[in-house]
């Protein structure tokens, strides 16, 4: 029986525990949101990492990791790491039931283990490298389905670690799994937009027999570009984007407009001019496509300043717009029209270099001459040419 002082301890013990337990949920689900409403690199990954490295700190350990099962294989590999080398987390693929998170995996608890080489069920098949002997691992799981495990081992003091430590990386395993599942949730629903955008972008393009292909064209030209500048990967992802979704302003203007076979109007050609902001405006609602909003605003400006809709220039200017206004240019110009021939490759190049440093970067244009001039590398063939 314990004393009322003592029932008073560890009652209060509990509830700093269970605090520090909201306080990570609190702190991993701010970041976790932030991550998600921003463009910046592997989401998913990235929050992982948060949670790897909140996981070490907190229960003041040198490695932490989690390992998640590959869609439709039962092989885990390393998605998060902190303490490990890197190509340890790049050669890391475990079965079910191999080594420790295999075992975790399988049996679907979480356990904290005092002495790894004494423990009976991984004495023999662990080869990890555990200086103090002791870890902990949980498995993330949702509806009894495990999609992962979490591990935190050698522990700075060099002291085992406590079942509160177990307690603690359950409530983080916990967290890891709402995390898969909402970030799951919300890459389906960009998705869902995207397919939604993408066949409005069709229903532009089907209007007018003369540009069906236009966004797959320039999409092709704008990667390769992109490409070929070095840009980052999220730089092409915006590229990619934005390029099969540039002209879905033209919703917003008349069909007659689109399809007319002679000479605009001054009217018309203001009227034309409107599918830059209008493609912004429908975007707008989408957060996540912050940076595509951007370039699908300004592909029509120019590098002098003279184009529209803001009369931007040079470096003012997204640099992913710049390739776009290169990419839009070129396709346009090789395409035939009711009230224009299309202009062979060779002569599309050559107003290509009339216009750089006026109309186009000077550098995007470069890096366009350098694509054509290896296409077959790129996966591309300019309209305009022979096989």
């Amino acid at each position: 029986m314990y004393s009322k002082e003592e029932e008073i301890k560890q009652l209060k013990r509990q509830l700093e525990i269970e605090h520090t337990k909201l306080q990570h949920v609190y702190s991993i689900s701010r970041e976790a949101i932030d991550i998600l409403t921003s463009q910046k690199g592997d989401k998913l990954n990235l929050i992982l990492q948060v949670i790897v490295n909140k996981a070490t700190e907190d229960l003041d350990s040198e490695i932490g990791s989690i390992l998640l099962f590959e869609p439709k294989s039962n092989v885990m590999t390393m998605h998060a790491a902190k303490g490990l080398e890197e190509d340890i987390i790049k050669e890391t693929h475990l079965k079910t039931g191999e080594r420790i998170s295999g075992w975790v995996a399988q049996h679907k608890e979480a356990i904290l283990v005092l002495d790894v080489e004494k423990d009976p069920r991984f004495a023999r098949r662990s080869h990890e490298r555990y200086y103090t002997k002791s870890l902990i691992s949980a498995p993330i799981k949702i509806n009894h389905k495990v999609l992962g495990v979490i591990n935190v081992n050698n522990k700075r003091n060099r002291q085992p670690y406590e079942q509160e430590d177990l307690d603690l990386l359950e409530a983080l395993a916990a967290q890891s799994a709402l995390v898969i599942s909402n970030v799951n949730l919300y890459n389906e629903l960009q998705e869902l937009y995207m397919n939604t955008i993408e066949a409005l972008t069709e229903a532009v393009n089907a209007r007018d027999h003369y540009t069906k292909s236009h966004s797959e064209h320039v999409t092709q030209y704008a990667v390769a570009i992109a490409k070929e500048m070095g840009l980052s990967k999220h730089e092409i992802e915006v590229v990619e984007r934005a390029g099969k979704l540039h002209d879905i302003g033209k919703i917003g203007v008349h069909d007659y407009i689109l399809t007319k076979p002679g000479k605009l109007t001054e009217e018309e050609w203001e009227n034309v001019k409107t599918h830059a902001l209008k493609g912004a405006k429908i975007l707008e609602p989408l957060g996540f496509l912050d940076g595509v909003i951007e370039v699908v605003r300004q592909h029509h400006e120019r590098y002098n300043g003279k184009g529209y809709p803001d009369n931007k220039q040079a470096g003012e200017i997204r640099i992913e717009a710049r390739i776009m206004a290169v990419a839009d240019a070129f396709d346009a110009m090789t395409t035939e029209r009711p009230y224009a021939r299309a202009l062979t490759k060779e002569e599309a190049i050559g107003e290509l270099k009339k216009e750089s440093g006026k109309q186009f970067d000077p550098e995007v244009v470069e890096a366009f001459l350098r694509v054509l001039g290896k296409k077959h590398e790129w996966g591309i063939k300019a309209k305009g040419e022979q096989d």
